[in-house]
């Protein structure tokens, strides 16, 4: 299991239920049956074709009895006693249409941790627009890329601070040697981006992003 997947497994509390939503492989919930995190999991997919994929790599580790593979859009299909989701491995839009359609559902999870391919900070808008509270992050570097994976939970919270949404509340406080490179070479990204195109429209955000980047490391 790669990287990426570990970081998120390392955010799925001891003794949940977990529906992974777009399972792919279903290397994520065979892992935590097998370190003993999860006792059940559910490995969720809206195709049929990696479904089956997950399907076979369950049968292949004899966990038929303790992985369901289920066809479901989203959380459409998941069993009432799921209390911890991930959504994984997508883009941040697929990821909130995922979200949004199950909204009734959210406040029955202990939590919900989601791993966008970029766009972080918009997950972090959409968790703080809902006052819900940002539980733990995590990130990691997989193949050259870094990765940011929010678990949080729909109980009640201030919203966050623009500082919070772009950085990440638990990740600003760890302060770790990964993150400090990211905002490194997000600042580095943003100045290059200003220097071709300082009368853009969108440089006053730029500048403002690139501004709270460079505070970290300053």
């Amino acid at each position: 299991m790669n990287q990426r997947l570990k970081a998120i497994s390392s955010l799925v509390p001891p003794g949940t239920v977990l529906a992974d939503i777009g399972t792919d492989h279903g290397y994520l919930p065979i892992d935590l049956l097998k370190k003993g995190i999860c006792t059940k999991t559910y490995a969720c997919d809206v195709a049929e074709g990696p479904l089956s994929a997950a399907k076979n790599n369950i049968a292949a580790e004899h966990l038929e009895g303790k992985i369901s593979a289920i066809l479901s859009d989203g959380f459409d299909q998941v069993p009432e006693d799921a209390d911890c989701a991930v959504i994984a491995g997508m883009g941040w839009y697929t990821a909130e249409a995922i979200l949004e359609r199950a909204a009734d559902r959210l406040p029955s999870f202990s939590c919900i941790i989601v791993q966008v391919n970029g766009d972080t900070d918009l997950l972090r808008t959409w968790i703080s627009e809902r006052h819900a509270q940002i539980i733990e992050e995590c990130m990691v570097k997989d193949r050259g890329k870094i990765y940011t994976a929010v678990s949080f939970c729909m109980q009640e919270h201030a919203p966050y601070a623009d500082r919070e949404i772009l950085l990440g509340p638990c990740l600003l406080k760890e302060r770790s040697p990964l993150f400090l490179e990211y905002c490194r070479t997000q600042a580095g990204l943003l100045k290059t981006i200003l220097s071709k195109r300082p009368e853009d429209e969108t440089a006053a955000e730029l500048s403002r992003r690139l501004a709270i980047y460079e505070s970290v490391n300053g």
